[in-house]
């Protein structure tokens, strides 16, 4: 059997940079465990998978870093399109009525939701992802700042912009 011949290398990179990797993943995903472990697990796959293109251009640890932001990246993005109905759990709490609706109102009700999901959908990835996070996993804007990294003064801006875009699909759907 032959073994890898970066296999030797890559465990001994692995052992010296999977805390300081982790850590990584922990400040940029708030310290959600399931996620720093979904994410970990999957920078490694991917970059012990992609250990041969490795040019030495940088640091490992810096282009292992930018594996693991794009996979925090693809993680939020595989929860959106998992959950396209992002606002739906906001209108649920503030459209749920004090009576037993009627048919007709469960019906307004649903065609609601419907609507503004499909509203959410047509904006664009990077206005989700901020919307997602914010009104979804109720994100600070300190929090996402780290994931996206950017600032939170730009997440404030975009988030603005992206409720202002919301609300322009909105209208003109109405």
């Amino acid at each position: 059997m032959t073994q890898n011949p970066y296999r030797n290398t890559f465990e001994v990179l692995y052992k010296e940079f999977a805390l300081p990797l982790t850590k990584f993943i922990v400040k940029r995903t708030g310290g959600d465990k399931e996620l720093v472990d979904e994410v970990f697990s999957r920078t490694i796959e991917a970059s012990f998978k992609g250990y041969k293109a490795f040019r030495h251009k940088s640091s490992f640890f810096t282009w292992i870093c930018r594996i693991a932001l794009n996979k925090i990246a693809d993680y939020y993005r595989s929860q959106i399109n998992e959950r396209s109905g992002i606002v739906v759990p906001i209108i649920e709490g503030i459209t749920e009525p004090s009576h037993d609706p009627t048919y007709e109102e469960k019906l307004a009700l649903n065609e609601l939701r419907a609507s503004v999901r499909d509203c959410i959908n047509l904006l664009p990835f990077r206005y989700r992802q901020l919307v997602y996070l914010r009104y979804w996993k109720n994100l600070t804007y300190e929090q996402i700042a780290k994931i996206v990294g950017t600032s939170e003064r730009a997440v404030e801006g975009k988030l603005y912009r992206a409720r202002n875009e919301l609300g322009e699909i909105l209208s003109r759907r109405t």
